[in-house]
């Protein structure tokens, strides 16, 4: 995808508003940018999570990757009063006025911003996980790939992972498909913005599934796109929420700053990422859709790990051999 490509995709989404609740202009942008893709159909489960599916030729699908429409916001109750759903302590709530899309406001920030390569908005959290996916489907199609892949935008999550666990308990997609959560999160565990996208080996609450993991960072290897491998334990992401319900899971994510936009001098700004690590994942996620397509490689890296015990074990053989006279000589056991 080219570097005006993704500008326009991420003006168009960071641009278009949301809240927990109230995702329909965000869906309706999500359905809009896939609509020219031949090869992807999107359908809404009966909570409205959005399923989009990229299939050309035979081939049987692995991975879903998921992300969320919403973002914190104020949102307006049946009485006519003003309400905060997400993840923003209160204290906080009084220091940046309110920008209002009929029943819901987001912060009265800058909806999109591109300065020295950093992405800045008042929603990165989850829409640059959005974008993502879009520019994924956008560029199998553009490659002509055969491959089958799923695309998931899930509704709620900053109040509880509300459309995921309606996901997870549906379950519509076929059996084995695993669940690949893209997010965005603030900086643990050594990781740091600008180097790479996080291949996550899991959150606050959770350890992620090894074998996903595993093709994640093998195809980072093959494609060369620069990655780090932490565990971001300041929350919860949707990957733990599918695991709860038995959807294997892993998970990525591009560095966060002024998480939920709450900046370090305790006021409110706007979030963000860098460009180059948004890209990079984008990278990542086609190599890996591509390459697991195509069948599992030889030179994986637990496959090559494996050979190499094996390799030892006929090495160590004759030792094993030349030592049981001694065991057979002082086995206490006799």
């Amino acid at each position: 995808m080219t570097h005006a490509t993704l500008v326009r995709l991420l003006r168009q989404v960071l641009e278009t508003p949301t809240a927990p609740f109230h995702e329909y202009h965000m869906a309706a942008t999500i359905r809009a940018l896939l609509a020219p893709l031949p090869h992807v159909t999107v359908t809404a489960d009966a909570f409205g999570n959005l399923i989009a599916c990229y299939r050309r030729g035979r081939k049987r699908p692995h991975l879903a990757f998921g992300a969320h429409l919403d973002h914190p916001g104020w949102v307006r109750t049946r009485g006519g009063a003003a309400e905060f759903l997400g993840g923003v302590p209160a204290e906080r709530l009084d220091r940046c006025g309110v920008r209002w899309f009929g029943d819901f406001g987001m912060w009265d920030l800058p909806a999109f911003e591109l300065k020295d390569g950093l992405v800045r908005s008042r929603a990165c959290d989850d829409l640059i996980g959005c974008v993502e996916i879009v520019a994924l489907l956008m560029e199998l199609e553009r490659l002509g790939a055969e491959a089958t892949v799923y695309g998931l935008f899930t509704r709620a999550e900053e109040v509880g992972f509300v459309g995921a666990v309606h996901l997870a308990k549906s379950w519509p997609l076929p059996e084995g498909v695993r669940f690949v959560s893209l997010e965005t999160s603030a900086p643990r565990g050594g990781a740091a913005m600008g180097q790479g996208p996080v291949v996550r080996v899991g959150d606050r609450m959770s350890v992620f599934d090894d074998a996903v993991t595993a093709e994640l960072l093998d195809a980072a290897a093959a494609e060369k796109v620069p990655v780090q491998r932490a565990l971001l334990d300041g929350g919860s992401c949707e990957a733990t929420a599918m695991q709860l319900y038995g959807i294997r899971s892993a998970a990525m994510s591009v560095i966060l700053g002024n998480y939920h936009n709450c900046a370090p001098d305790g006021g409110i700004d706007v979030e963000y990422v860098s460009l180059a690590d948004v890209k990079a994942l984008i990278r990542l996620i086609v190599a890996t859709t591509v390459r697991m397509a195509a069948g599992r490689p030889a030179d994986s890296s637990k496959a090559a790990m494996k050979r190499r015990i094996e390799e030892r074990l006929r090495a160590h053989r004759r030792h094993d051999r030349e030592s049981r006279r001694g065991w057979a000589a002082n086995d206490p056991a006799g």
